[in-house]
C-alpha cells in the first residue's frame, strides 16, 4: 500500500498552451529531491481535463520518464466517458505507472451506482494496475461515499487507494471500512489523522514547499508528535494562504508559489487567466517569509 506525501504536481505550460517538457521534468525532479512518497499527475491541479488526449498523454509519459522508477507515481485519466479513460490508462500502464486514479464520468451528474461502477470496471479489465478512487463531487458532480466506496471495491478488487478531496463522507469512516485501500486527504491536516490510519496527504496549495509535508509527514510516521505539532502548523499556513490566493485569483497563485521557489512557469493554468495583482503577489510572499515558510 502507498503512504506518505504524494505532490498533486502542476502542470507547466509555454506560451502558447503547450506542455512546457523541461520545466516539467524539472519539477518532477524537485519533488523527487524533497523525497516525497510519491507523485500524483494530470488531477484537477495537473489540469488533466482542460487538456486533450494527447497532450495528456505527453504529459504523463514525461512524468514517467523522468520520474523513473524513482518513486510511484499515479496518473489520473479520468474522463467523461469510459473509453477514452481506458485509452489513457492502457497509456500509463504502457509507460509503467504505478497506478491510475479515476474521478467518476463527469458532466452526467445523474449517472447510476451500476453505471458508474461499470466506468471503472472497464478500466480493471484493461489494464492490471491498481486504481484509485478520485472521490471529488465538487468538480465531478458525483460522489463516492464511503459505503458506495465498498461496493466499489467488492465489484472492482484492484481499486486499492482513494483521494477523497471535497468529499460528503468523513475521511476515517473510509479507513474503517476499507483497511485495504490507502485512503488520502486532499487537505493539508494530517495530524489528527494518520495515527488513526490515514495512508497520507495529496494537498494542491503545499505543493511548492514539499519539504514542508515530508517533514510533517515523517515526524508523525515516526510517532514524534512535538515535532509534528510544529510541521503541522507550518503546513497549514502555507496551505492557508495560498488556499486564500486561490479563492479569489483563481489558480494562477499556485504557479506563483513555484516561481518564488525560483522555477520560470511561463503559464499556468492552461487556460487564459489574469496575474495576481502585484501587491496581492508581493504580500503573499511576505507573508509566507514571514512565517519561515520561505526563505529570507
Amino acid at each position: 500500500m502507498i503512504r506518505g506525501v504524494l505532490l498533486p504536481i502542476i502542470t507547466p505550460f509555454d506560451e502558447k498552451g503547450r506542455v512546457d517538457e523541461q520545466m516539467m521534468r524539472e519539477l518532477v525532479d524537485f519533488h523527487i529531491g524533497a523525497s516525497v512518497q510519491g507523485l500524483f499527475v494530470l488531477g484537477s491541479t495537473g489540469q488533466g481535463p482542460a487538456m486533450s488526449i494527447e497532450e495528456r498523454k505527453k504529459a504523463a509519459a514525461i512524468a514517467l520518464d523522468q520520474a523513473r522508477s524513482r518513486l510511484p507515481v499515479i496518473i489520473h485519466v479520468g474522463t467523461a466517458d469510459a473509453d477514452t479513460t481506458v485509452e489513457l490508462a492502457e497509456h500509463a500502464a504502457a509507460h509503467k505507472a504505478d497506478a491510475v486514479a479515476i474521478v467518476p464520468p463527469y458532466y452526467y451528474s445523474d449517472h447510476t451506482d451500476y453505471e458508474i461502477v461499470a466506468h471503472y470496471k472497464a478500466v480493471a479489465k484493461a489494464v492490471p494496475l491498481p486504481i484509485f478512487i478520485y472521490e471529488n463531487p465538487k468538480y465531478s458532480g458525483i460522489s463516492v461515499a464511503p459505503l458506495f466506496a465498498v461496493r466499489m471495491k467488492e465489484q472492482v478488487p484492484n481499486i486499492k487507494g482513494i483521494k477523497v478531496a471535497y468529499g460528503q463522507g468523513a475521511l476515517l469512516e473510509y479507513v474503517r471500512l476499507l483497511p485495504d485501500v490507502s485512503v488520502f486527504t486532499g487537505n493539508a491536516d494530517l495530524f489528527g489523522l494518520v495515527p488513526f490510519g490515514l495512508a497520507g496527504m495529496i494537498n494542491p496549495p503545499t505543493s511548492f514547499v514539499p519539504e514542508l509535508c515530508v517533514e510533517l509527514w515523517k515526524a508523525l510516521d515516526s510517532k514524534d508528535y512535538a515535532r509534528a505539532v510544529e510541521a503541522q502548523k507550518k503546513v497549514d499556513t502555507a496551505a492557508r494562504l495560498v488556499a486564500a490566493a486561490l479563492r479569489r485569483y483563481g489558480r494562477s497563485p499556485l504557479a506563483e508559489g513555484f516561481r518564488m521557489r525560483a522555477f520560470a512557469i511561463k503559464r499556468f493554468p492552461k487556460w487564459e487567466t489574469e496575474p495576481m495583482p502585484k501587491e496581492a503577489l508581493d504580500t503573499l510572499a511576505r507573508e509566507l517569509r514571514a512565517q519561515g515558510i520561505l526563505g529570507q
